[in-house]
């Protein structure tokens, strides 16, 4: 079976599962993690993924982890399809 994500070497475990976990999904073709960046404050994240957006190839989600957040892309053309599994799982608000 083909490897439908690409973690970065730096990844952690928590949000590798949550990316195999979305790139299951029947209506993704591919996931991909982008930028990492340091997330400042202390607060806790209401949820794992804080941003859904719509972009051409699919959907742009910014991920929250111990002190990073992280851009992932999903290559999908049902978009509408993914970001409800997100919600139904309660990985998105």
């Amino acid at each position: 079976m083909r490897r439908r994500t690409h973690h970065k070497h730096s990844s952690t475990k928590g949000y590798r599962r949550l990316l195999d976990g979305l790139a299951a999904h029947e209506a993704v073709h591919s996931v991909a993690t982008g930028r990492v960046t340091p997330r400042m404050g202390a607060g806790r994240p209401i949820a794992p993924i804080s941003k859904v957006r719509t972009v051409a190839s699919g959907l742009s989600i910014t991920i929250n982890t111990d002190g990073a957040m992280v851009d992932a892309y999903v290559v999908t053309d049902r978009p509408e399809v993914v970001a409800d599994f997100l919600r139904d799982r309660g990985w998105a608000r």
